[in-house]
């Protein structure tokens, strides 16, 4: 069993009964919900994965998890240890990149993205980011739900998405401030809303809205918004990202409302109308996972755009 080194002074601490692999079983238990499902993830015998989470909720002295069905919920505590733990295996798993840095050079680094952020604000400092290290991109979209599934599955270094309000941000996720953007209503020229005498979230909701779809962090800000001010949004499509938001608006469908910036390749030839009085600036933020230490060229990435986005 690979324990943690025992404390140098005095007696042994209940840290040094521990084993990496007792953790990754309590890891999978909690994701899976139940012992067998576990044990199937793990290849380990049940009797197995019973022992691991015995032994913990002994050097832990509280009950991770209580029987239901045919699974088992997980407590309070295990959902406190639960984050930290993940933080913690995810630093063990990284110091192996630490330990191989010359591989480091030369392993692809897979970035989500949305749409029109990939297209507007991050291609050139990918291009940048190329004439210094070798490492090739794999591109994929996404909005921040699916960043967050795919930084923690593993399937992606790192992640670009709008800042989540305080209560939505998981406590598996390290976000790191990129660049500011500010939140926009686009139409076509001629539209009503173009051509109306103010461009105030009451005139705003009088007309066809396209925005992305609940739970999206730019879809949340607008929501609460609008919810403090009284008004109810007629919306008449709801997309996945900024990118059909816009093919949406070019195809007459509305007025578009996302984030980004004024003077965005995409909406070239629409009007665009700054809602940052009303909605204010948003942070753009990288993503990854908690307790990982990133490699000197994801690092030297995260600077190449935030320096690409100053202004």
């Amino acid at each position: 069993m690979v324990g943690v080194m025992k404390q140098s002074t005095g007696s042994p601490s209940r840290a040094s009964e521990l084993s990496v692999q007792q953790l990754q079983t309590f890891q999978c238990v909690y994701e899976r919900g139940g012992y067998a499902a576990a044990a199937r993830e793990m290849d380990l015998s049940v009797p197995t994965v019973w022992q691991h989470i015995q032994t913990l909720q002994r050097l832990y002295r509280t009950d991770l998890f209580e029987k239901s069905g045919r699974g088992v919920v997980a407590t309070a505590m295990a959902a406190k240890l639960y984050a930290q733990v993940t933080e913690l295996l995810a630093g063990l798993d990284s110091t192996f990149d630490l330990a191989e840095d010359k591989e480091s050079d030369s392993r692809p680094i897979t970035i989500v993205a949305g749409v029109r952020m990939m297209m507007e604000e991050i291609a050139s400092p990918l291009q940048q980011f190329r004439q210094t290290w070798n490492n090739p991109l794999v591109l994929r979209e996404g909005n921040n739900q699916v960043a967050e599934e795919l930084i923690l599955s593993g399937e992606a270094d790192l992640a670009l998405t709008l800042e989540p309000e305080n209560e939505n941000a998981s406590p598996l996720i390290q976000f790191e401030p990129a660049y500011l953007v500010e939140f926009l209503a686009i139409c076509k020229k001629g539209h009503p809303f173009a051509v109306a005498a103010n461009s105030t979230l009451r005139e705003l909701v009088k007309h066809d809205l396209v925005v992305t779809r609940p739970g999206t962090h730019g879809r949340d800000a607008l929501d609460h918004t609008l919810h403090r001010e009284r008004l109810t949004a007629n919306v008449v499509a709801e997309t996945d990202n900024s990118g059909f938001t816009i093919a949406c608006v070019r195809a007459g469908l509305g007025v578009g409302v996302l984030a980004g910036r004024p003077q965005g390749e995409l909406c070239r030839r629409l009007v665009v109308t700054s809602l940052r009085r009303h909605l204010g600036e948003r942070q753009i933020v990288f993503m990854w996972r908690k307790g990982r230490l990133l490699s000197p060229p994801i690092l030297s990435l995260v600077d190449t755009i935030k320096r690409c986005n100053v202004g």
